[in-house]
């Protein structure tokens, strides 16, 4: 409990001014959260705030929503919540709850509480942004695919809740690669890419004839630590030309996919997050499934 009420006393020092966006936040980390966030002394302020704020975030995103909001809100790390002052952001969450300021408060206390839980319970002090198959400026958290193989030309639709690692993240990409051997015989059965919503593909990359990688435009740039959800239509060659085949994204070494597939005949194989050139090895070597 003590060391509970030291971790809440930390947040609540964070909280002033402008919160996570002022200008001497770093100076203001206490020891349990620099720790927990992975932040060393070697640390440029800029870099001791992105620990922080992402840190921060990726945990608020167990919380309940309504203390989400509170704490991500109280912190400055909500979109809308870039006032000078904490009694400002208040007013503005009270808002959201049409509840008093007063009711508002208590959310973010309550959030305060559970969010200090979690960082003083958790196995693991540092939160580790990036695995060897993550690009730079955002992961996945989520992914939700489905494969339709009852139609002539295979539909992949991929939905996706990504977090931003960067400030003004304006572009991710998307790309899809077929397994060795399936490589197309003619043009038209390159692979295609359709946005169902989310975003705008702006650029298509084809380096070769089985691998595409499309260049997507955010419908705005996203704030470090802001979550953003897509979806993306994948169509490439005739269902006798597929095999199983395994759903691939870039996911947290935390973070499960969640993968449904639809199919009239073949097998599946559960996504893990490794492209697909190591997925097929171990799909030949028997150390996958």
């Amino acid at each position: 409990m003590k060391e509970a009420e030291q971790t809440i006393t930390e947040l609540r020092e964070l909280r002033r001014g402008r919160g996570l966006l002022a200008d001497d936040v770093h100076a203001r980390i206490g020891p349990r959260l620099r720790f927990a966030c992975g932040i060393v002394d070697t640390d440029p302020p800029a870099a001791a705030r992105r620990k922080l704020a992402l840190s921060i975030t990726d945990r608020c995103g167990r919380l309940p929503a309504d203390l989400r909001l509170a704490v991500l809100a109280a912190l400055a790390l909500h979109e809308a919540t870039d006032q000078q002052f904490l009694h400002e952001r208040m007013a503005w969450l009270a808002a959201q709850f049409d509840r008093d300021p007063r009711t508002a408060r208590r959310r973010m206390d309550e959030g305060f509480r559970m969010l200090a839980e979690q960082i003083d319970t958790a196995d693991d002090a540092r939160l580790e942004i990036y695995n060897e198959f993550a690009p730079d400026g955002w992961y996945v958290e989520s992914l939700r695919s489905t494969l339709r193989l009852d139609l002539e030309l295979p539909k992949l639709v991929e939905e996706r809740r990504i977090v931003a690692t960067v400030d003004e993240l304006d572009e991710i990409v998307a790309s899809l690669s077929a397994l060795r051997g399936m490589e197309p015989p003619a043009e038209a059965d390159e692979i295609r890419a359709d946005m169902v919503y989310g975003g705008e593909i702006i650029e298509t990359h084809r380096p070769g004839r089985a691998y595409a990688r499309f260049v997507v435009r955010l419908p705005r740039p996203l704030k470090l630590g802001e979550r953003h959800e897509y979806g993306v239509e994948f169509i490439a060659y005739p269902r006798t030309r597929v095999p199983a085949y395994p759903p691939a994204a870039v996911l947290r070494p935390d973070t499960a996919p969640a993968v449904r597939l639809l199919q009239s005949q073949d097998s599946f194989w559960r996504g893990t997050g490794a492209r697909e050139a190591v997925a097929a090895e171990w799909c030949t070597s028997g150390g996958g499934g």
